[in-house]
């Protein structure tokens, strides 16, 4: 993806934890710094969770390879604690020095949903792994990603273990205030070849035309090379098969859609294995 100068977005947060999945994020987060200008925020929170379980008399761990069981140790799990914050910020400080992006890192302890959705609220974007170290089957949101979705204040961008931003971007578009700053935000995302396409998401069929006419008003000006599909029914499994069909690199999604339940779009996040970026 080419660089454009914009305003859309100045300070980007990314949660970093060193996994699979956030390492991914971070390599979102860089390029999108690099593309909008902004400032570049990393975040690694030492999860306060862990030190309490190991105070509890009865935790105990079980070894990866050996399978024996022995007490968690509080002194161990300090340990630990320091010896991921050292990698996660290595992690982050190689992937962000070799770029002219103005960046700072750091380290907070609580609960890790709370120290991110927090942090997001000085961010205009928040860039997450859709999962961190859990040991979660395929598709699963994490905890700190299930937070995310349902309280940051900010526009925030779920990426899976490997992935990256990609084309074609796809929006969907539910005549919203918010689905209009979905177009404003994937136009900002177009590669040179400025293909977009456009997922009417409609209550009936006599909404699809009024949607489409809004969509072209936006158009107006704009060279896009601009491909509609249109979809009448908001569940799950439609609504997947047709993001699907359209082979969608990276999906741009309004959310508190009066079509698209709170439900429905935890549903539709599990099911898809493409980054989404949430717009508020």
């Amino acid at each position: 993806m080419t660089e454009r100068p914009v305003s859309l977005v100045r300070r980007i947060l990314v949660a970093v934890d060193a996994s699979h999945h956030s390492i991914a994020a971070l390599e979102a987060a860089v390029e999108l710094a690099t593309r909008f200008q902004a400032e570049l925020l990393g975040l690694y929170v030492e999860d306060i969770n862990l030190l309490r379980l190991a105070q509890l008399p009865f935790a105990r761990e079980v070894g990866t390879f050996s399978a024996g069981v022995r007490r968690l140790d509080v002194t161990e799990v300090e340990r630990q604690i320091r010896v991921q914050t050292v990698r996660a910020r290595r992690i982050f400080e190689s992937r962000t020095g070799r770029t002219t992006v103005q960046w700072s890192f750091r380290v907070t302890r609580g609960s890790v949903p709370q120290e991110v959705v927090t942090a997001a609220s000085d961010a205009d974007l928040l860039v997450v792994g859709r999962a961190g170290w859990s040991l979660l089957r395929k598709g699963r949101l994490g905890t700190t990603a299930r937070a995310i979705v349902a309280r940051s204040p900010s526009m925030a961008l779920l990426l899976p273990g490997g992935a990256c931003l990609a084309s074609p971007v796809t929006v969907v578009f539910d005549g919203s205030a918010r689905a209009e700053r979905a177009l404003e935000v994937a136009e900002s995302l177009l590669d040179d070849d400025r293909r977009l396409r456009v997922l009417l998401l409609a209550n009936g069929h006599e909404r699809l035309a009024p949607l489409r006419e809004q969509v072209d008003t936006w158009l107006q000006g704009r060279e896009l090379d601009v491909r509609y599909r249109a979809l009448t029914e908001s569940n799950v499994t439609r609504l997947v098969a047709a993001i699907e069909s359209e082979e969608c690199g990276t999906l741009i999604l309004p959310v508190k859609s009066a079509i698209l339940e709170d439900t429905a779009l935890q549903g539709l996040l599990e099911e898809l294995e493409i980054p989404i970026l949430l717009v508020r």
